[in-house]
């Protein structure tokens, strides 16, 4: 809830999910511009979301910030090999930490977006 709180009080929209299932599922609908992935959850953990958001064309260069309590460094090696673009550690990190990641991530986006085809 922290973070919920603290990404709307910056005009972030947030869509919350219980499981990589339900999320993958609202990916497609939702259509958002950065995801904040937990590698803890059940029924498909973040690893393997990440891996399904980068096998499919709409979802390769979504910014995908990866999440954890219990900071694995194996879990989140294997996050970065599969794409995500940051990592986040919720017991050492802070929202502030997070909004720069995403503010940067977003940034970068666009302006990949904006720069032509060479």
């Amino acid at each position: 809830m922290i973070y919920q709180r603290a990404l709307e009080n910056h005009g972030f929209t947030i869509e919350l999910v219980t499981d990589g299932v339900k999320g993958m599922e609202r990916l497609v609908t939702f259509k958002p511009d950065a995801v904040l992935l937990d590698l803890m959850m059940p029924k498909l953990g973040g690893v393997g979301v990440l891996q399904a958001l980068r096998a499919q064309e709409a979802f390769r260069d979504l910014p995908v910030i990866v999440m954890t309590n219990a900071y694995v460094s194996a879990f989140v090696d294997q996050a970065m090999k599969e794409g995500a673009n940051g990592d986040f550690d919720k017991s050492k990190d802070t929202p502030a930490t997070i909004l720069g990641l995403l503010h940067s991530l977003l940034a970068a986006s666009v302006a990949k977006r904006a720069t032509p085809p060479t």
